[in-house]
């Protein structure tokens, strides 16, 4: 697999310099900021790179450097390819100014991506083949002209043959050749539309996909330039013209996409989309979320977006916060002042940054408190306050212990910290204390310890109170590792005000059975409780994936020093239950 590793564009109209590093374990790319700060102009760059052609000087080269001249004032954009295969770096640079001066404007040089060897220049041949490696395809979010569109798509899509017929003199082989050539057309576009109809109906049931090819034309280019057109029957009206300008996006971005898979030329495709969100409802950008993430597989895409639907907004991974510093600044060679905007990248990792992205998207802002040398991160407020308590019991030394508010949330904090202390000597050991239930399994594996180069990362799956771990079918929660006659008695304070207590016996024999343990504590107490009120069982919840109000009840209620019966009843339970003590112990360890 060949993917972008890096791009650096300079001297494109408002980005002097600006350089992102991508992760290669995603393959979307997001770029967000408030409008007119330069978002666009970074997929144009890169259109650039591929499509030097399309310079315009005019509108293309940067107002400061219209303003002030010097040697060097048209655009450089450089790509660093990365092959896994080979673990080989390939960085490619379309230098403009070259191109303007008569020169060959690319140049390049490969290493090995461990940096372990020296650099060594490309042939333009060898940069040639790996260039023809890739597709690049850049969608605009304005001027996207449909009719070119499916003649682009009918000059891709036709036999080759019905190019190369040779029409004969006589009228009769004339028409003999030219319904050849509309009955094939009208085969192989019906075929298309028929493959296609089936990624349409992902995003509505009802919609059906289709080519009109007329028998009017007066001649073959005329049929392919403008007699063919696109239908799209929703029951409504069918030219696609016709739709709303959110639907007309939707199908150019569906159609690229679909014209992409049928290239078998090309082993890799690089997708800039600019503001996939625009004109369509959050329904359709979810829709259109999971398109994108199904056919990266094998590509990259590049987007902007002021929609956090096409973002994890969990890991953040790949997701740049552009803005933009506007000033006025007198040219000595137009006599004027001018006004001068320069895009810039805003580091999300440091705390304003991760701020203006929040509110830039909308997503909630969260806190964090300052790592220590030794911390530990938990999903909850409870399970910091049930492995605090128990600490303080058993007179472990109590390290700094964050709660995340939720197991998704843990991302936000470690790319936080990671980049908080990116400057700075110390590198903070943090202990990821997780649920053993699914999502907190699912956080646990995707938590790459080793892409946190400045802070040091442990990961740790809660256990039982028997010190079992179980099997991936498990739904281990912090009351499960609490003791079993503790958790029944934290419950019964909470119930026996409004219904029938627990019996703690019942429980801490089921509990031990592989009938009820692998589902948890929880939910055998929930199961409890309603046998015990068939009649109003239902007016309290007991187990919940979150921190529910009757969760933080409990906890708020396991207050160990100020409750005698409570010290009594933690007493006998670690004599008969030795691993919570030890795991307690194993959790505050760090070594």
């Amino acid at each position: 697999m060949m993917k972008i590793k890096k791009v650096r564009v300079e001297r494109f109209r408002s980005i002097n310099a600006l350089e992102i590093k991508i992760d290669q374990d995603e393959n979307i790319i997001a770029i967000c900021g408030k409008n007119n700060v330069g978002k666009t102009n970074f997929l144009r760059a890169m259109n650039l790179f591929f499509y030097p052609e399309q310079y315009d000087k005019q509108v293309d080269m940067t107002t400061l450097k219209k303003a002030t001249g010097g040697g060097t004032t048209h655009p450089k954009i450089s790509i660093t390819f990365f092959d896994e295969t080979k673990n080989m770096d390939y960085e490619i640079v379309r230098d403009i100014n070259k191109r303007e001066n008569g020169e060959d404007d690319l140049y390049g040089s490969m290493k090995n991506s461990d940096g372990h060897k020296n650099k060594i220049n490309l042939q333009p041949e060898e940069i040639k083949d790996i260039l023809n490696l890739f597709d690049f395809v850049y969608i605009e979010s304005i001027n996207i002209i449909l009719p070119q569109l499916i003649n682009d798509i009918s000059n891709e899509v036709i036999d080759a043959k019905y190019y190369k017929a040779r029409f004969a003199n006589t009228k009769s082989e004339l028409k003999k050749a030219y319904d050849t050539y509309i009955d094939g057309l009208k085969g192989i576009l019906d075929s298309f539309a028929a493959d296609i109809s089936e990624t349409f109906n992902v995003f509505q049931s009802e919609w059906k996909v289709k080519f009109n090819v007329p028998k009017n034309s007066d001649s073959f280019r005329e049929l392919i330039s403008n007699d063919v057109t696109l239908q799209l029957d929703d029951s409504g009206s069918v030219g696609i013209e016709d739709k709303g300008a959110g639907l007309q996006r939707l199908t150019a971005i569906l159609l690229q996409f679909e014209l992409l898979a049928r290239k078998k030329n090309k082993k890799y495709n690089i997708v800039c989309i600019d503001e996939p969100d625009v004109y369509i409802h959050e329904g359709l950008q979810r829709n259109l979320r999971e398109f994108l993430k199904q056919k990266t597989d094998n590509s990259q895409l590049f987007m902007t977006t002021h929609s956090k639907v096409f973002l994890n907004e969990y890991t953040m991974k790949n997701v740049f916060l552009f803005d933009a510093n506007y000033r006025v600044q007198w040219s000595q060679r137009k006599k004027k002042d001018i006004n001068v905007v320069e895009t810039y990248l805003v580091d999300i990792g440091k705390e304003d940054g991760y701020k203006k992205i929040c509110e830039h998207l909308g997503i909630e802002i969260k806190t964090y408190e300052p790592l220590e040398d030794k911390n530990i991160i938990v999903e909850g407020g409870c399970d910091k306050k049930y492995i605090s308590q128990l600490a303080r019991f058993y007179g472990f030394n109590i390290p700094n212990i964050v709660s995340a508010d939720g197991a998704d949330n843990i991302y936000k904090f470690l790319n936080f910290y990671n980049g908080y202390y990116s400057e700075s000597d110390k590198k903070p050991i943090v202990k990821v204390v997780l649920d053993n239930d699914s999502k907190g399994r699912s956080v646990f594996d995707n938590i790459n310890a080793n892409s946190y180069k400045n802070i040091q990362i442990k990961k740790v799956l809660l256990k039982n109170f028997m010190g079992e771990t179980g099997d991936k079918n498990v739904n281990y929660e912090i009351e499960d590792l609490m003791y079993p006659e503790v958790v029944v008695y934290l419950v019964n304070q909470i119930l026996e005000k409004k219904m029938k207590g627990i019996n703690s016996k019942n429980i801490t024999n089921r509990i031990q059975t592989p009938a009820f343990k692998k589902n948890g504590i929880l939910a055998l107490i929930e199961h409890e409780k309603n046998e015990n009120n068939p009649e109003k069982g239902v007016q309290i919840t007991i187990s919940s994936s979150d921190d529910s109000s009757f969760k933080k009840g409990m906890a708020g209620m396991f207050e160990i020093g100020a409750n005698k019966n409570l010290i009594t009843l933690i007493e006998e339970c670690d004599k008969k239950y030795p691993c919570v003590r030890e795991f307690i112990n194993n959790i505050l360890t760090f070594e």
